[in-house]
């Protein structure tokens, strides 16, 4: 009987967590954007910082979750792991879940609904439009919005991803490494 591979599970189940969090943090930040501009007020810059803290702390949170989740589960199920084996487990796990959110989320603004990116850029300068900013600062902050590139905002996220997911698995890895494999300085490995 072969078993499911930890990481592949722990990643598409870590990459579900993150899709449904991106779709319900949209809609949220499109409401609240709404709003303000239905409103005519100003919003509070306060108000979006809190969001954004909270939803990255979120983030990071399931990710190290699925991380350590899938290295544990690896460790239990197979009694010659390695250092490597565990650090291979988080890339792993780190791979599912960098590619398949940031599929969906390019299937999403390219499929699903292509008009929600540009509604919520356009929503934005709306709201910075009623700020009270000088005129100077103001427009540089909605060229800055207008002019945001897909691609380049994908592959930097990719590898942000991909960066952390490595150090989470390094690290990981050496506090899950009980039995100090690979590491020849342990004492508890000095046969």
């Amino acid at each position: 009987m072969n078993k499911q591979n930890p990481g592949v599970l722990y990643g598409l189940i870590g990459a579900a967590i993150l899709i449904i969090i991106g779709l319900v943090m949209q809609m949220y930040i499109v409401s609240v954007l709404q709003k303000a501009v239905d409103s005519g007020a100003s919003m509070s810059p306060m108000k979006f910082i809190g969001v954004s803290i909270l939803s990255f702390i979120l983030i990071v949170t399931i990710f190290i979750v699925c991380l350590t989740k899938a290295m544990k589960d690896f460790r239990k199920n197979n009694q010659d792991y390695t250092y490597k084996k565990l650090v291979g487990q988080g890339l792993l796990t780190t791979l599912l879940i960098a590619f398949v959110s940031t599929g969906f989320s390019l299937l999403y603004s390219g499929v699903i609904d292509p008009d929600a990116r540009q509604k919520t850029i356009d929503l934005t300068v709306q709201v910075y439009e009623n700020v009270n900013l000088p005129e100077e600062q103001k427009d540089k902050i909605i060229a800055s919005i207008q002019d945001q590139d897909i691609v380049r905002q994908t592959v930097t996220s990719l590898s942000l991803t991909l960066f952390f997911g490595l150090i989470v698995s390094l690290i990981g890895a050496s506090v899950l490494n009980k039995r100090g494999k690979e590491f020849p300085t342990n004492p508890n490995n000095l046969s």
